[in-house]
């Protein structure tokens, strides 16, 4: 149990470290960040693809482990190619994927804020806003409602950085529902101790009768 509360609190801390930095280089640098995630996922892509075409040319006459990998390849070296030289189309989806990511995220967080509820917390309303007008604004962001890339791009920052923040608050609550539940366990643990020392002195007056 201590391990897995660990482990949800881990994952949740490099979401929201993530988020809030990415979400201001997207408002320090809102043109130059598209472009760059673009370069680098391009460049990432024609790696992968050569690497796997090296593969099936070294693994030729070896068994059938890699013999899907120049299919793979080719595939990755095309995509790459693709973002790299046809990055204004692929900026233009960015938003979208944004959006459906901070959906997901909010989904997610709205779940987190019932199961807050059901530990006991009296604020998970607090946490099932935040992660409610996390949902909206990814809704609002797959739209992509504005016409430049800069105002779009500074506008998921602010959200990214919002997420990043609902995030950490989220964590803070998860926090105080594990000392919570750790609470009510030692209680009954306790409880069960009383119970049996009771039973242990009520056998041994008998006894003594």
């Amino acid at each position: 149990m201590k391990q897995f509360f660990q482990d949800v609190k881990n994952s949740f801390l490099l979401s929201a470290a993530v988020s809030i930095i990415l979400g201001i280089v997207l408002i320090v640098y809102p043109v130059k960040t598209s472009l760059l995630i673009c370069y680098i996922a391009g460049t990432l892509l024609l790696f992968g693809g050569v690497v796997a075409l090296i593969r099936y040319i070294a693994s030729r006459g070896e068994p059938f482990f890699f013999r899907y990998d120049l299919f793979v390849a080719l595939v990755l070296i095309l995509f790459g190619c693709f973002v790299i030289f046809e990055s204004d189309l692929v900026i233009a989806f960015i938003p979208v994927v944004i959006g459906i990511i901070l959906l997901a995220n909010g989904l997610l967080s709205i779940q987190k804020a019932f199961n807050l509820k059901k530990a006991g917390l009296e604020k998970w309303w607090l946490e099932f806003l935040l992660a409610l007008l996390t949902s909206v604004l990814g809704i609002i962001i797959c739209t992509n409602p504005f016409d430049a890339v800069a105002t779009t791009n500074i506008f998921i920052g602010i959200c990214l950085i919002y997420s990043g923040i609902s995030d950490l608050v989220t964590t803070y609550y998860m926090g105080r529902a594990k000392r919570r539940i750790k609470n009510v366990i030692q209680t009954e643990i306790n409880q069960q101790k009383i119970l049996h020392d009771d039973n242990v002195i009520d056998v041994d007056e008998d006894e003594l009768h």
